[in-house]
């Protein structure tokens, strides 16, 4: 059954007592002033002033003296980094990062960057979201998330393996890097193309496919809006998603990772993952479906998964504090 959208002002609330949870992890001194400024939604200028009054810098090779600039990928997927029409960044990495930031006392910038390389020790200082880059010039550290793409089904979370979808009708977005994938798989099953993930969704719901297949991450925020939407494994092995640093940095480098470790350790990480991926636990070698194996890539024509969010658009946030980060994202 599809959440209603009526109960979004909720949701809303809920966000907030989250983001509450989050500053009393993370060790913030009153998290009941911290839910009223949240409310107040203060500005991006009132948010770094705020933030500038108690900054402690623990790092000094930074683009920007006392401002930890984060390099963004403007279109990664939903849920993990957002654009609203106003130009502001939400998202997992947003959250992350800024908690990251308020951890070691700085300011936070986010700008959208194209090039890892060519961005690190330049106009940013780290970039979210990155894999095993290959590269000499960057480094990365840390893990936050997981990259895989997944099959989610109608009913309870139980295991499933290849038996139980061969023969099946899956429903994936067209063109998409999952259909790729379930091409190179040795999965037999009938493929239901949609526009979107939403709709695809919306079809698994009603019972017209039996799984859907796509982003782990996009999955596991659309189906929070579902009461009986589970996931049911991997395709694929789980990458895990770090952050990238320039090589030469290794200062910034060894600061990124401790934190990391400690968001980690003290459940902001938990926090978070419960906000933007619905409580999906972590992904693991184990959480492949048993049984599938993939062929090596041929390069193909992708396009990026998606799911819609009302109000999301693209710009860029130049400044803010993990305190100015409450979501406020309408169905």
């Amino acid at each position: 059954m599809k959440a209603t959208k009526a109960p979004r002002r909720r949701q809303l609330a809920a966000a907030l007592l989250t983001t509450l949870a989050a500053f009393s992890l993370s060790g913030c001194a009153n998290p009941v002033e911290t839910v009223i400024a949240a409310v107040r939604a203060p500005s991006v200028d009132e948010a770094l002033g705020q933030g500038a009054a108690t900054a402690r810098a623990q790092v000094s090779s930074l683009v920007e003296d006392g401002t930890l600039t984060v390099g963004l990928d403007a279109g990664a997927s939903i849920p993990m980094c957002i654009t609203s029409q106003s130009g502001a960044f939400q998202g997992y990495d947003v959250d992350f990062a800024s908690a990251l930031a308020d951890q070691l006392g700085l300011k936070v910038k986010f700008i959208s960057v194209s090039n890892v390389d060519q961005s690190l020790g330049t106009t940013c200082d780290m970039v979210m979201g990155a894999e095993s880059l290959g590269s000499n010039s960057a480094t990365v550290v840390g893990s936050y998330a997981e990259g895989a793409t997944a099959f989610f089904r109608k009913g309870s979370a139980t295991a499933v393996s290849k038996s139980d979808i061969d023969g099946a009708t899956v429903g994936l977005q067209d063109g998409s890097i999952s259909r790729q994938l379930l091409k190179r798989s040795n999965l037999q099953v009938t493929q239901k193309t949609f526009s979107n993930l939403n709709d695809a969704f919306d079809a698994l719901e009603e019972g017209e496919v039996d799984y859907v297949l796509c982003d782990a991450n996009s999955g596991a925020y659309l189906k929070a809006g579902y009461t009986d939407i589970s996931l049911a494994g991997t395709i694929d092995v789980p990458a895990p998603m770090g952050i990238a640093v320039s090589a030469s940095n290794t200062e910034l480098q060894d600061v990124v990772k401790q934190t990391s470790d400690r968001l980690a350790s003290n459940g902001v990480v938990d926090v978070i993952r419960s906000k933007w991926l619905g409580g999906m636990e972590t992904l693991t070698d184990s959480s492949q479906v048993s049984g599938i194996t993939i062929s090596a890539a041929v390069t193909e024509p992708t396009t990026a998964e998606s799911a819609t969010v009302e109000s999301a658009t693209s710009g860029i946030q130049d400044g803010s504090t993990a305190g100015a980060n409450a979501v406020d994202i309408s169905d």
